[in-house]
């Protein structure tokens, strides 16, 4: 499997539709009730597998399935019990141990009394019992919204430990908000002369300009970054089903021009509609806005997974950075960052490599 990849979130994804997809990505937000809740109640853990293998059904309809398992605490310190439940969980439904992120970190540390040392001794102990485990690639979690100058420290936690598979949780931010603390990441690697592959999750994709109606897609040039691959933003809040509404509000992704366009009105769809779309124009014109968001998330998955095979075929050439230079919602700005950035990007690996 060859990169730059995006993951999709099994969650979102209608497997009805025929889209290419080869890398999956299950993410769950666990607070200090529902863990302890599904180590104590048999009942709710039949419950929460069976969620899990629902999600890990629907990438048998796909040709190809590497599925990660990012689990997200919303507090600090869990219990020797409480993470070998996450990894006895990452061993049957994940092809690789990833050390748990917490979310909004930063703030806890700035708010909820809590310090660096607490998220350090968290990955300490975490793969300290993984020596358990059957072996199984690790992939060490940097949520790079923490202050830049504990980085090192994370960092050099997981390569004394051999880590050469990262992922990176930008906290739902744009990624080229924070480029200093990936520019630390990528020196680390390189100064150890690690080749690692490197997933981002929480990655947003930006925000439009004043009055326009169009968002340039940040979250795919983060690539430029040394990306390998992708994920969602999973820290927007839960969108409930809802009554019919004239206004869709859709952000569909534009490969042609690097943007995602904002759609309110049902009518406004078949004006940017691409015909390579195996996603039919009138999925997104459903009562049910939960079925026009998983109609759109299919929809942007399906067109990111196109641009991203370009994507190989220009990096081969050598002629990414004009490629990408003639997108139109390309800002200067932004490009100027990623090719600042990508000057120190290590060398990029294939996720297979980690699988065998």
């Amino acid at each position: 499997m060859e990169t730059p990849k995006k993951s999709v979130n099994l969650e979102r994804v209608r497997e009805d539709i025929g889209i290419h997809a080869e890398f999956f990505e299950i993410y769950r937000t666990l607070n200090e009730e529902r863990i302890k809740s599904l180590i104590a109640d048999a009942g709710k853990q039949v419950k929460f597998n069976y969620d899990m293998n629902n999600l890990v059904g629907k990438a048998q309809h796909f040709p190809v399935g590497i599925t990660i398992f990012i689990p997200s605490f919303t507090y600090l310190n869990p219990s020797e019990n409480e993470l070998t439940f996450i990894i006895a969980t990452q061993k049957q439904y994940s092809d690789f141990y990833i050390v748990p992120t917490v979310e909004r970190l930063n703030k806890l540390m700035k708010s909820g009394g809590f310090s660096i040392q607490d998220y350090i001794n968290l990955v300490e102990k975490y793969l300290s019992l993984l020596e358990g485990y059957p072996g199984k690639e690790i992939m060490g979690m940097v949520p790079i919204n923490i202050p830049y100058q504990y980085i090192a420290d994370l960092m050099r936690i997981y390569l004394d430990k051999g880590i050469e598979s990262y992922c990176i949780d930008v906290g739902g931010r744009v990624a080229l908000s924070l480029t200093q603390q990936i520019v630390e990441v990528q020196r680390l690697l390189l100064k150890d002369k690690i080749d690692a592959f490197i997933h981002a999750t929480n990655v947003n994709i930006g925000r439009a300009k004043k009055r326009s109606n169009v968002i340039t897609a940040k979250d795919v040039l983060s690539f430029g970054l040394g990306f390998d691959s992708i994920g969602d933003n999973h820290l927007r809040p839960y969108i409930r089903d809802a009554i019919k509404n004239p206004v869709i509000n859709l952000r569909l992704f534009d490969k042609e021009v690097y943007g995602y366009h904002k759609i309110r009105e049902a009518g406004g769809i078949e004006d940017i509609y691409p015909a390579d779309s195996g996603v039919k124009p009138e999925y997104f014109r459903d009562d049910s806005l939960y079925r026009r968001k998983k109609a759109q998330a299919t929809f942007n998955y399906e067109q990111i997974g196109m641009e991203t095979e370009r994507l190989k075929r220009v990096i081969d050439e050598g002629t990414v950075g004009s490629y990408v230079r003639s997108k139109r919602y390309v800002d200067e700005d932004s490009f100027k960052t990623i090719t600042k950035v990508k000057e120190g990007v290590s060398k990029v690996r294939s996720l297979e490599e980690f699988l065998r």
